[in-house]
């Protein structure tokens, strides 16, 4: 039962990990909306930008939501 404690430990560890650093990727990145010329292109950009940010910010909340689950 121990290693697969571990083996689920180290796996939830590593996806909140990835999860972690695609928030970071995504909120850092340089907006490409600000190149657009027609206003339609760019709030559907910002739009859909906004909701992926959202999608993932809450993913990565809840995987540290779990691994803390998992430590205590």
């Amino acid at each position: 039962m121990t290693t697969t404690w571990i083996l689920n430990a180290a796996g939830l560890f590593l996806t909140t990990v990835g999860v972690l650093l695609m928030y970071l990727h995504l909120r850092h990145t340089p907006r490409l909306s600000r190149d657009a010329t027609v206003p339609d292109v760019k709030r559907a950009y910002e739009k859909d930008r906004r909701l992926l940010m959202i999608g993932v910010g809450l993913i990565a909340a809840w995987c540290v939501v779990q691994y803390l689950g998992v430590l205590i």
